[in-house]
This record gives structure tokens, sequence and C-alpha cells, in this order.
């Protein structure tokens, strides 16, 4: 399986594509796989700022079999704030308070 590049531009792997994910990505994470050709997640790791990070503490830990991904929320009117993730835990610490079904 080819990993997805999301993108802020409509593409896909760089090429032209109505269903590329356009959302910007709050936080980065790296899964882990078990040796073998079944690809069996062996573990996650999340809450990187960027992939480039996610993919530096994969290598650093000597992670052979893995791939960056980035991480979606389920929260409403989220935007990425420089420096710091305090918008991101504010939205989170609404939708879990939030009343109804999800």
């Amino acid at each position: 399986m080819k990993p997805v590049t999301v993108t802020s531009n409509g593409t896909r792997n760089g090429v032209e594509d109505s269903r590329a994910d356009i959302r910007t990505p709050a936080l980065w994470g790296v899964v882990r796989f078990e040796p073998g050709a079944e690809r069996r997640v062996r573990d996650t790791m999340i809450t990187f700022d960027s992939a480039a990070s996610a993919d530096l503490f994969a290598i650093e830990n000597g992670w052979h079999d893995y791939q960056v991904t980035p991480l979606f929320f389920f929260v409403e009117n989220v935007s990425r704030q420089v420096g710091g993730r305090s918008q991101l835990e504010a939205a989170l610490a609404r939708a879990a308070r939030r009343p109804g079904p999800r």
C-alpha cells in the first residue's frame, strides 16, 4: 500500500485528485508494524507537531517498518496556533463536554 500524502492543494501523492484530503492535520503520528508481510500494527506514537518530527522519532528509535500519518480530531472550528496547542486542547475539551450523540 502506497502512503497517501495530505496536501492543501487538492493533490494526492503529487497528482491532481478530487478525492485528495485537503484538511490540515492538527498533529502527526507514526505507526510501527510487526515484522512480516501482513504489516500488523505493533504500536503507535502520536502528537508530533510535524511529519518530519514523527519520522525523526521513528528513525532515532530504530523503527524499520513504519508509516507517518496525519492526525485529525472530531472537533469543530479548530485553527492551528503558532507556538502551542492551547486552542486545540480547548476545542477537544469542549467536544468532550458537548451533549448529544456523536
